[in-house]
């Protein structure tokens, strides 16, 4: 398991074992046991899974992705791609509060493309501008506009 992705891993986390030839089995399975450091040569954590195999289908040396369970220690929040700014400072996001429009710089954790997890600079609930227009600056005034549902 590469290291920017290794925090967090140790036994009993719950895994999700996906076998690209058996794409309508999902294995269920859990880190029983993690090397006590990083291979210095590969930057990467030894991991080893233990996977429900009942009926046979896996067999040693198969090829599978394997997405883990981590719990993560601070908590992220998707927002849509669309409400990111990239410019000379950096990532952002425009926020609505009290009818103003408020930068907000943010870290981005993972780029899903049409979503964007981060780290930091908003908070549940917030209201980012979606497609903020280039002259929508801190402190603009803005009116939130109602989407209609479907009905």
């Amino acid at each position: 398991m590469p290291q920017d992705v290794a925090i967090g891993v140790k036994p009993g986390v719950d895994a999700v074992v996906r076998v690209p030839e058996i794409p309508d089995r999902v294995f269920a399975g859990k880190v029983a046991r993690i090397a006590d450091a990083l291979d210095p040569a590969t930057r990467t954590l030894q991991t080893e899974i233990d996977v429900v195999n009942s009926e046979g289908e896996l067999s040693p040396g198969i090829y599978c992705t394997v997405e883990l369970k981590v719990p993560r220690r601070t908590p992220s929040l998707i927002v849509p791609a669309a409400a990111i700014v990239f410019d000379r400072d950096g990532l952002r996001v425009l926020v609505v509060e009290d009818g103003i429009a408020r930068s907000r710089t943010v870290t981005e954790t993972r780029d899903f493309g049409t979503e964007v997890e981060v780290s930091d600079g908003v908070k549940e609930g917030d209201q980012v501008v979606l497609t903020p227009p280039v002259n929508l600056e801190d402190g603009s005034k803005v009116q939130i506009r109602s989407t209609p549902t479907a009905g």
